[in-house]
């Protein structure tokens, strides 16, 4: 594929981008500053470059083609990266030669960041560490589609099985998964918690989809268990007190837990008889300017 033969610039993606979140042409064109005819001829000039129509009419509302779809898929993907390599390029004025960005997932420790940045940036003034906040869901899946340079993750297993020719990992350290609940709960006193335990309880998360290699995957789903209502609450510290409440039960990591406010009238149960495990993983893509600063990176947190 020749990608200097394309026939679309960047105002034709920032066009169909911007007709996604609009029901008309006249909505679109104002919120992208042009005439209604201007941009009735930019999407004619694109369906003529495309040979194909983009959208069609259904009264004053315009809807996308399957055609339409598909370049609005690529759009974004574009105009994102366009995006971020304004953003890195921006930074290159201040005495950054590179800028790294590391995607963590939502129920990931904190307490480690501030000694991470304060030495990366000793070792490497001139490499910019962002952590990323586009990845929390699914870091590893950022790193493939190269939306961040670093990953780090939690899996069942302290070996990860990865293309090692596109990108290296390394184990930095073990954890586990625990029951959080009210010492006023009914289970407090137990030594460990079972999946049919939960059944009928209100289970807090700070995420409704089920993660790989999380409690859903490892702990429930294995029991074919799923608690009688799952109440989503965006914070971690929302999570706990409504737990000191009894007013649910909820599942962290120990060290996740490390760095919340939790006290006396929290308990924490293992789950199942032999206590359930996490790794937790750093995986960073298999290049060389990404390479030795994500070692560093390793080295750092595991002092």
């Amino acid at each position: 594929m020749d990608i200097t033969k394309s026939q679309l610039s960047i105002s034709h993606l920032k066009m169909i981008c911007q007709l996604e979140r609009c029901e008309t042409v006249k909505e679109a064109a104002q919120a992208l500053f042009i005439t209604q005819p201007a941009l009735t001829n930019r999407i004619r000039e694109a369906e003529r470059r495309l040979n194909t129509s983009l959208f069609y009419r259904r009264g004053r509302k315009i809807i996308m083609s399957n055609a339409g779809k598909r370049l609005l898929q690529s759009a974004k993907k574009i105009l994102e990266e366009l995006a971020r390599a304004e953003h890195d390029i921006s930074r290159l004025t201040d005495g950054i030669e590179q800028v790294l960005r590391i995607g963590l997932p939502h129920y990931a420790s904190f307490q480690w960041l501030p000694k991470l940045i304060e030495g990366f940036n000793h070792q490497h003034p001139t490499i910019e560490l962002e952590i990323s906040s586009e990845a929390a869901n699914q870091p590893l899946h950022a790193l493939f589609n190269h939306d961040v340079d670093i990953a780090m993750i939690s899996t069942a297993s302290a070996d990860l099985e990865i293309d090692e020719k596109n990108f290296k990992t390394h184990c930095l350290n073990q954890d586990e998964l625990v029951a959080c609940l009210s010492t006023q709960h009914k289970y407090a006193n137990k030594t460990y918690l079972t999946a049919h335990d939960f059944i009928d309880e209100t289970y807090v998360t700070n995420s409704t989809v089920p993660e790989k290699d999380r409690e859903y995957e490892l702990f429930f789903k294995p029991e074919s268990v799923i608690p009688k209502k799952v109440l989503q609450v965006g914070f971690n510290d929302a999570i706990v007190e409504l737990v000191k409440a009894n007013l649910g039960v909820s599942i962290f990591s120990r060290n996740q837990l490390k760095r919340l406010s939790y006290d006396s009238d929290i308990k924490l149960i293992p789950l199942g008889e032999h206590g359930l495990t996490l790794y937790w993983h750093l995986v960073y893509a298999n290049q060389q300017l990404i390479a030795e600063p994500a070692e560093s990176v390793i080295a750092i947190l595991q002092k």
